[in-house]
């Protein structure tokens, strides 16, 4: 008998560790795939807002993600570009662009910077204007290399 129920324990124990991982869906439109974890690594494909994607491994705040509907999609995204709600209407979701999940995951968004605003007397209207000013993906790398920043893998 105790070697029935100890048979019985170790399955118990044992079945979580052979059950199919759940699928995380994207909550940004485009979801860039990268090489590497970091933000300045190169694109290797992309996936759609909403696909259904499963965690292979995690790197601090990256996850590496096998796409459900297509296996040979792969790649590192930020984990914040993750849900694990299901997302149920793509043409009418309200989804947050891949700055927003950005400024989001650094606790940052339009509320707070109001609140500095008013708390601070700061004017954000110069940091507006600069983010129009945009930059290539080379130039980011470029001024990260030359002020000796890394974002944690940064191709060489």
């Amino acid at each position: 008998m105790k070697k029935i129920l100890l048979f019985m324990a170790i399955i118990c124990l044992a079945l979580p560790l052979f059950a199919a991982p759940k699928p995380q869906y994207v909550a940004i439109d485009p979801a860039p795939l990268k090489a590497k974890p970091a933000a300045s690594s190169k694109k290797v494909g992309s996936v759609e807002y909403a696909s259904a994607v499963i965690v292979v491994k995690t790197e601090k705040s990256w996850v590496y993600v096998q796409a459900v509907d297509d296996k040979s999609l792969e790649g590192w995204l930020p984990a914040s570009a993750l849900t694990s709600k299901k997302i149920k209407d793509k043409a009418n979701a309200a989804s947050a662009n891949a700055d927003e999940i950005a400024l989001a995951g650094k606790g940052f968004n339009s509320t707070i910077e109001a609140v500095y605003a008013e708390e601070y007397s700061m004017n954000f209207d110069i940091v507006d204007y600069i983010e129009t000013l945009g930059a290539t993906q080379e130039e980011a790398i470029a001024f990260a290399k030359a002020g000796d920043l890394n974002d944690g893998g940064a191709e060489e």
